[in-house]
C-alpha cells in the first residue's frame, strides 16, 4: 500500500510524518483512512447526517470479537442533566474463567469499568467492542463497557459526571452483577483516558467510603486541555512537544483536536475556564497522591504523547505508582488496530498482563 498515487488520497501522509511510522502503521493506515475525509473535516451537522461516511473503519481492522460467556445492556440513571446512558456487561466465558484464576471462592470476579474515545463528540458502545471483549476473556475479568453523553448536545462537563455516576452504579450493584467491589480498575482511550484519570481523582475525594480502586490504565490519554488553540496551530513555546512535531499526525492531527475542543469546551473566556477544571485537566488537580496506580499507554506519533509524558511524571512526583509505555511508530488510534498491526498485539498483551497483576487474589 505504500506505493499508492498520493494525488488520490484526500488525507496523505505528509513525508516527515511517514518516515516516523513503523511499516504495518503506515500501511494500515494509507489503506483505510488516507483515501478517506475524517469527521473532523466537515462541520458537525454534515458528519451527524450520515457518521459512518467519516468514521474509521475500525471493524476491518481490530481483532476478533471473540464469544463471552454474556454480554447485556443496562440503563443507568445519570444527574447532570437528568437521564440515562447504556453500560454493557461483558462477562468471560467459565474456561476463561478458570484459566485467569481471578474468581473469588464464591464465584465473584473484578471488574474493568472502560470508556471509549471520541474527543468528547463522537464514540459509542460499538467503539472498543473487540477490545473489551478480549480483555473480558484474556484476563478473565468483567468489563463495563460504558457510554455518556457527548458534545455539542452535552459539553463539558456531562461526559465526566456521566462516568462518576456510572462509577457510582456499578458499585451499587456490584453484588448483584457478580463483581468483587475490593477489585475494580478503570480505562479508557483518549478522551476516555481523560475520563479514568477523572475518576481515579474523583473517587478518592469525594466517596472515600468506596473501596480503592485496584488500577487506572489511560490508553493515549488527554491531560491538559490547555494548549489546543480555537484555531490554527500552536504557539512555539507551548509546553507539550509533541503538538509541534506531531501536528500533522495521522488519525489524530492537531486540526481534529481544534475541532473536538471547540464543540466541548467551547471557546472565548468560558474555554479558558472550563480547560482549568481538572475534569477536562486532569493534570491540574490540586493533589496527584494517593490515586490508583496508572498504567499509561501512549503513541509515539501522536500529539498527545507528551502530555501523557508530563502526566506520569506529575503522579510520581506525588508518590503515586505509575508506569508508562510509548509504543514507538504509532499512531493515535493503533490500540484498535490488532486485527493486522503486531504492536497492537502487544498493547493488548500488555494491558491483559496490567489486569492480571492488579486483579490478582
Amino acid at each position: 500500500m505504500g506505493s499508492r498515487d498520493t494525488s488520490e488520497l484526500v488525507n496523505a501522509l505528509r513525508p516527515e510524518i511517514a518516515e516516523r511510522l513503523a511499516p504495518e502503521f503506515r500501511d494500515i493506515y494509507n489503506r483505510y483512512q488516507a483515501p478517506r475525509l475524517r469527521c473532523d473535516q466537515v462541520p458537525y451537522e454534515v458528519y451527524k447526517e450520515n457518521k459512518s461516511a467519516y468514521l474509521f473503519p475500525t471493524h476491518e481492522v481490530c481483532g476478533p470479537n471473540v464469544e463471552v460467556s454474556s454480554n447485556t445492556i443496562h440503563q443507568v440513571p445519570v444527574s447532570h442533566p437528568s437521564g440515562e446512558v447504556p453500560v454493557q456487561i461483558y462477562v468471560p466465558t467459565p474456561e476463561a474463567v478458570k484459566s485467569g484464576g481471578l474468581a473469588t471462592p464464591s464465584g465473584q470476579l473484578p471488574a474493568l469499568i472502560n470508556f471509549h474515545g471520541g474527543g468528547f463528540v463522537i464514540g459509542d458502545l460499538g467503539s472498543d467492542v473487540a477490545l473489551v471483549r478480549q480483555l473480558s476473556q484474556c484476563a478473565g475479568c468483567i468489563v463495563v463497557n460504558a457510554d455518556y453523553r457527548t458534545a455539542p448536545e452535552f459539553p463539558h462537563p456531562t461526559s465526566a459526571l456521566d462516568a462518576w455516576d456510572i462509577l457510582k452504579w456499578v458499585f451499587a450493584n456490584a453484588e448483584r452483577l457478580g463483581i468483587d467491589a475490593s477489585r475494580v480498575a478503570v480505562s479508557g482511550l483518549s478522551a476516555g483516558g481523560c475520563i479514568a484519570a477523572v475518576l481515579s481523582l474523583l473517587a478518592r475525594d469525594h466517596e472515600p467510603q468506596l473501596p480503592p480502586l485496584k488500577l487506572q490504565i489511560l490508553i493515549v490519554p488527554v491531560c491538559d486541555v490547555r494548549y489546543v488553540p480555537e484555531e490554527g496551530s500552536c504557539s512555539k513555546d507551548v509546553p507539550y512537544e509533541s503538538y509541534i512535531s506531531n501536528e500533522f499526525a495521522p488519525m489524530l492531527p492537531l486540526s481534529r483536536l481544534v475541532w473536538f475542543y471547540n464543540y466541548w469546551l467551547g471557546k472565548g473566556a468560558e474555554r479558558e475556564e472550563k480547560a482549568r477544571d481538572f475534569r477536562a485537566s486532569p493534570l491540574l488537580a490540586e493533589s496527584h497522591a494517593n490515586l490508583a496506580p496508572a498504567s499509561i499507554r501512549a503513541a509515539e506519533v501522536d500529539p498527545l504523547v507528551s502530555e501523557a509524558q508530563a502526566y506520569h511524571e506529575k503522579l510520581l512526583a506525588a508518590g503515586s505508582q505509575s508506569k508508562i509505555k510509548i509504543y514507538k511508530g504509532q499512531g493515535h488510534t493503533f490500540p484498535h488496530w490488532d486485527g493486522l498491526n503486531s504492536v497492537s498485539k502487544e498493547f493488548l498483551s500488555d494491558c491483559v498482563d496490567d489486569l492480571r497483576e492488579a486483579f490478582k487474589l
